[in-house]
């Protein structure tokens, strides 16, 4: 049952241990991009996510969900994209609805009517292959204080942690010791054994001379 509940435990911190470093890179890379390379939307291998926040793609997409985005070398006609328009910060995803040369015209699917303006390849961040209806209200809780119960989370998680490998290691190192005295009392010998090898093997003493 002991060596059960250790392999358990081990289990356990491994698992904790993997999620914790990969969460550290994911972090450090949509950092890296965002703010070394500084790119408007920061993606991880290819991939970015954005919460959609206003209504123009209602009927498909509902404001509070979450999208998922992918680059693309090219993009079809009817395929919903996200884009970053002329002078603008905020990125914007519609329905490609034609072709203009060197870029694309879009519309939303709520809206009445197309764009103004026809968008350029260049400024496409990619096409949505997903979408995560309401996940994206957890996204803006997270942003805003939320944020402070997730650090609480991965604090106790790691701290968690490291109790266990703690314990791991305190049962590893009673068993070590409760193994020596076992080891000791087999090879040391009994203190009769010694006098009985010793009047045994001791050579007899030789005659005093006494000098008159």
């Amino acid at each position: 049952m002991a060596k059960a509940w250790r392999i358990f435990k081990k289990t356990v911190w491994g698992v904790l241990l993997t999620l914790f470093f990969l969460l550290c890179f994911v972090l450090l890379w949509l950092a890296a991009d965002k703010f070394i390379l500084g790119s408007p939307v920061p993606s991880f291998f290819g991939y970015s996510t954005l919460t959609v926040e206003t209504g123009s793609m209602s009927g498909t997409i509902e404001i509070g969900d979450m999208i998922l985005i992918q680059k693309q070398d090219e993009y079809k006609s009817g395929e919903i994209i996200t884009f970053l328009p002329e002078g603008d910060s905020i990125p914007t995803t519609h329905r490609i609805v034609g072709y203009v040369e060197g870029g694309y015209e879009t519309k939303g699917d709520a809206n009445n009517a197309e764009d103004r303006e026809s968008i350029e390849h260049e400024r496409v961040l990619g096409k949505v292959i997903d979408v995560y209806p309401r996940v994206g209200l957890f996204a803006q809780w997270v942003r805003t204080e939320g944020w402070l119960y997730l650090v609480s989370m991965l604090a106790i998680l790691g701290l968690g942690s490291l109790i266990i490998k703690s314990d791991e290691e305190d049962g590893e190192e009673t068993e070590e010791t409760d193994e020596d005295p076992e080891e000791n009392t087999e090879e040391t010998p009994s203190k009769d054994q010694s006098n009985e090898e010793n009047s045994q093997g001791s050579p007899p003493s030789a005659p005093t001379a006494v000098a008159e």
